[in-house]
């Protein structure tokens, strides 16, 4: 299983704790751990200052696969779908405060809302951050299930006095694998010039400045990746995925001045304009599954937007995701 911790222990029997990376001539180092709470209020639970450290992680690994299938006479099965499942993370937690019994009364009352993932009466997750020493950080949205009530006697071995620890059990929200917490993007696709004064003939192919017709976007995780499109008109804009064979569209033009945004995610599926108007509706789909994600690798896109004019363009950003933090 997966251990992430703040120190490492020397090579040799009885070698004492020493702070990475141990080995400077290969730069190695300890993956770290943030919680961000449902507020928004990080936690770094890899950084000594905070009185929080992380001692152990489980369940960033892989993640769990879900398989449906029709049995099949003869004992053999046929696979229907092969999908990620939802996710447990377990960190162990050491809270200390060396200065005062106050102070760390105070820090467990403030940690203990910070992991009660709920406000105003809906559920609110939280996101644990693990960040790798090439300065890249992967994240997951969670809800803290268990660990945070102390049940534990070994949790409170002092009561209270100078340390306690937690053993927090996390579950996966939306979402039970890991993307990045910056975006690729926006990608820009925009009508190519017209030449002596003549404007495109409609559809016109976007493509980025420097490439013309069908573009390649690869997509660098071992996830799928979900874009989230922004079409500012004039035009009627079409998403093709030849890669995968999917493909949307509008089923209205849009204005000169009109914008509209286009969210593929799953469970985030919607399509809204500049006024945050709600223009599901218009979009030209068979079902969910037609508003495609970007496969690991490279992806062909042919993306049309007919009667487009000047100004007109389709931009799109991902974020990669990832099987393991």
């Amino acid at each position: 299983m997966p251990l992430v911790t703040t120190t490492v222990t020397a090579p040799g029997p009885g070698g004492p704790p020493v702070t990475p990376p141990f080995d400077p001539a290969r730069d190695r180092q300890a993956l770290s751990v943030t919680y961000i709470d449902p507020d928004g209020q990080a936690w770094g639970w890899s950084d000594p200052a905070s009185n929080c450290r992380v001692t152990s992680v489980t369940g960033i690994g892989s993640a769990p696969a879900s398989l449906s299938d029709t049995a099949l006479s003869g004992g053999g099965s046929l696979a229907q779908s092969y999908s990620a499942a939802k996710r447990s993370i377990v960190v162990g937690l050491h809270v200390y405060d060396d200065v005062s019994q106050a102070g760390l009364l105070d820090l467990v009352d403030r940690l203990a809302y910070a992991l009660w993932t709920e406000r105003a009466g809906l559920p609110a997750p939280g996101r644990i951050m693990i960040a790798r020493p090439s300065g890249t950080s992967r994240q997951i949205e969670v809800y803290c299930t268990s660990g945070a009530e102390q049940t534990d006697t070994d949790s409170t071995r002092d009561a209270y006095q100078r340390d306690t620890a937690y053993a927090l059990t996390f579950e996966s929200g939306l979402d039970p694998m890991f993307q990045d917490v910056d975006p690729v993007g926006p990608l820009v696709f925009a009508a190519p010039p017209s030449s002596g004064g003549v404007p495109p003939m409609p559809p016109v192919i976007l493509a980025p400045p420097t490439t013309l017709g069908e573009t390649t976007v690869t997509n660098a995780g071992n996830g799928e990746a979900y874009p989230i499109w922004e079409v500012h008109g004039p035009g009627t804009p079409t998403f093709t995925n030849v890669t995968t064979g999917r493909e949307f569209s509008l089923a209205v033009t849009l204005g000169a001045d009109e914008v509209i945004t286009i969210d593929t995610r799953p469970a985030r599926q919607s399509a809204v304009d500049g006024t945050g108007a709600d223009r599901w509706g218009d979009l030209v789909k068979t079902n969910p599954r037609d508003l495609w994600q970007l496969v690991p690798g490279a992806n062909l896109l042919n993306l049309a937007l007919a009667g487009s004019d000047t100004g007109s363009s389709i931009s799109m950003l991902y974020y990669r995701r990832w099987l393991r933090a």
